[in-house]
């Protein structure tokens, strides 16, 4: 057990090392990207032992995001009402793992904070270009 926790904790590392390239510019975001991406990627697949090692850095990373100045020429009034519903999604996650919630209830509540996430993306993406 010990050794697939270190196999997951260094695939994680791995990733974000090589996935330094920025999704954006906005730093909170890019970092928020870097450390769920591949969180919530391998739990639709069906593999949530990254999803449950990582929940509460995943929740970290948020509130991280959650604290930092909205970047100049984006409206605050949008993004932050979007990045607290994804504070109180991950946090939501964070619980049912140290609840160890079943799998299919902690899928559903990754799905909502992937959807937040993308949401706020979408708004970015259609605010910048």
């Amino acid at each position: 057990m010990k050794k697939c926790i270190v196999a997951i904790l260094f695939f994680i590392v791995a990733t974000v090392s090589f996935s330094q390239e920025k999704l954006t510019g906005w730093k909170e975001l890019d970092n928020f990207h870097a450390i769920v991406a591949p969180v919530f990627h391998t739990a639709e697949k069906g593999n949530f032992h990254a999803a449950k090692d990582s929940a509460a850095l995943v929740l970290q990373r948020a509130k991280q995001w959650q604290s930092a100045a909205i970047p100049a020429g984006l409206d605050a009034a949008i993004y932050k009402p979007l990045i607290d519903r994804l504070v109180t999604e991950t946090s939501a996650i964070n619980d049912a793992v140290k609840a160890n919630k079943p799998d299919e209830e902690l899928k559903l509540l990754l799905r909502k904070a992937h959807n937040t996430f993308h949401e706020i993306l979408g708004k970015y993406n259609k605010s910048t270009h």
